[in-house]
């Protein structure tokens, strides 16, 4: 969970607060979205809106949860196609964010955003959308990770993380209301088609990324003669990930291994322009080694270093090829104090791998934890995990054996789900459902949390798709004005790339 929030940090925007703008709390999917000028500093300059969807779609008459949406409005509304709506991933990625991100240039061209208004929404229980919240504090919260290691490896450490996570789930089931067992992707899904009506548009324009590719996908086949435009970008592959969920995060472990290799093959051959050159995967190796032994005190690296930190560090650092020469030269201070002569340049002021903090909240008291909540709550919800809290380590030691980095954090990242209450309200295929238009599958060959891949398993499981690939690194497709040209025009004209079509990476790993 810890390395989930680090990864959600680069990937999401921070907001502030609740939204200050809701709609009718009756409306319903044939009423227009109600869109007033945002409150929060954040959001300053944009559009924002509540809106009412059932709480459980086999009651659509009972009670409700509101979903919290933000909006850019189109550059050229005389010439406005409709509404894209964006998803950041996570799951408990919040959505409305994704507007900054879109004025910035780092979604579409801007083309796109004449043509377009860009909606991003917080999924239900998450962000500003009714958040779940486990516990009433976050000291609560707190003193249950404190008990939990990312990378269990003693006999104590993986008592202590199975049955703290077990407690976590306790408290959300004591603390998180009703809405805890209607978390799954198949009401976002439906959300998705609620807030599509409530926008005025006849089919869904879509753009998901990472967790994101699962909602699209869902959404394809739940309204096939809906989609209009569905962007794909960082797959998972569906049918493993709802029905196989074990051989699923054995293959995501996979993933991150493939990359981590190529990061330190890159940085060997960059030779001079990367700090970690010269055999980088035997000195990784070694550092990783010595510490699976145990912490390393290195006090100008500012104390204990830790295998839960280099593995938080190294899986955050492989989403994002920008970042790689920083990491490599942190790397490099990490070997030769742990490894060198236990001295680091005293030009270094903090510790080599600092912990992200995870956003502020969105309840009234700032809970922080929502993210890591919600997380839970759709994964536990989407997918089948063995309940029985045993078999953990032996899965882990399996895990471990074939991804000695991470494979064992992979094994533990969602023990929680052993104990969490049985969930039937979920969609798991079929995913071969034709759609009104062709969805497009969009992926990095070294894509790390999504690997290559499971695109090209989403392109042949869902019933009319294309995919378009990136030859480079990162999760989800980045620094290519290739893929920006495709996006651009299969959203404004449905264009599609030819079959077997590959772009460039515009950024080499370690630029000179």
């Amino acid at each position: 969970m810890r390395r989930f929030l680090a990864t959600l940090a680069g990937v999401t925007l921070a907001l502030t607060a609740v939204a200050a703008a809701p709609s009718p709390a009756t409306a319903t999917a044939t009423t227009r979205v109600q869109w007033a000028a945002c409150t929060e500093v954040a959001l300053a300059g944009f559009d924002c809106a509540t809106r009412e969807v059932p709480l459980d779609y086999d009651k659509p008459r009972g009670a409700t949860t509101t979903i919290a949406l933000a909006r850019r409005p189109a550059d050229d509304p005389a010439h406005k196609i409709g509404t894209i709506f964006v998803n950041p991933g996570g799951p408990g990625g919040a959505g409305r964010g994704m507007v900054v991100a879109a004025a910035a240039g780092r979604i579409v061209a801007p083309d796109v955003l004449a043509r377009f208004d860009i909606v991003g929404f917080d999924p239900r229980g998450i962000g500003a959308s009714d958040p779940v919240q486990c516990f009433p504090t976050d000291a609560e919260a707190e003193a249950l990770f404190a008990q939990m290691k990312l990378v269990p490896l003693s006999r104590a450490e993986i008592s202590s993380t199975i049955r703290a996570n077990l407690a976590y789930t306790e408290g959300c089931v004591r603390n998180a209301g009703p809405l805890l067992k209607h978390m799954s992707t198949l009401n976002v899904a439906k959300d998705l088609d609620q807030l599509r009506q409530a926008v005025g548009d006849s089919k869904l324009s879509y753009i998901g990324y990472s967790y994101g590719t699962l909602i699209g996908a869902t959404y394809a086949n739940l309204f096939p003669g809906k989609v209009r435009a569905v962007i794909i970008d960082g797959n998972v592959d569906p049918d493993q990930r709802t029905n196989h969920r074990l051989d699923n995060k054995f293959e995501r472990a996979g993933g991150f291994e493939i990359v981590l290799s190529g990061f330190l093959s890159e940085c060997d051959k960059a030779g001079p322009n990367c700090a970690f050159a010269g055999n980088a995967r035997a000195k990784f190796d070694a550092l990783r080694d010595r510490l699976r032994q145990g912490p390393a005190e290195v006090p100008d690296l500012g104390g204990t270093v830790t295998i839960d930190d280099l593995t938080d560090f190294i899986s955050g650092v492989l989403y994002n090829i920008a970042g790689w020469p920083d990491a490599a030269a942190t790397l490099q201070l990490a070997y030769d104090a742990i490894l060198g002569d236990g001295t680091a340049p005293s030009t270094l002021a903090a510790r080599p791998f600092p912990k992200a903090k995870p956003g502020p909240g969105w309840s009234a008291d700032d809970y922080l934890y929502n993210g890591n909540d919600s997380f839970l709550a759709v994964n536990c919800a989407d997918a089948p995990l063995p309940r029985n809290p045993a078999r953990y380590p032996g899965i882990a030691d399996r895990f471990e054996r074939a991804n000695p980095t991470f494979g064992r954090a992979e094994a533990f990242g969602e023990v929680a789900c052993a104990n969490w209450p049985r969930i039937t309200e979920r969609y798991a295929g079929p995913w071969n459902r034709r759609t009104a238009n062709t969805v497009l599958v969009v992926n990095p060959t070294y894509d790390p949390a999504t690997r290559y891949d499971f695109a090209k398993r989403m392109t042949r499981e869902l019933g009319n798709a294309r995919l378009l690939t990136l030859d480079g690194y990162g999760h989800t497709t980045r620094y290519s004005a290739c893929i920006t040209g495709w996006y651009s025009r299969y959203l404004i004209d449905g264009a599609l790339p030819p079959t077997g079509t590959r772009c460039k990476q515009d950024l080499p790993p370690f630029p000179g």
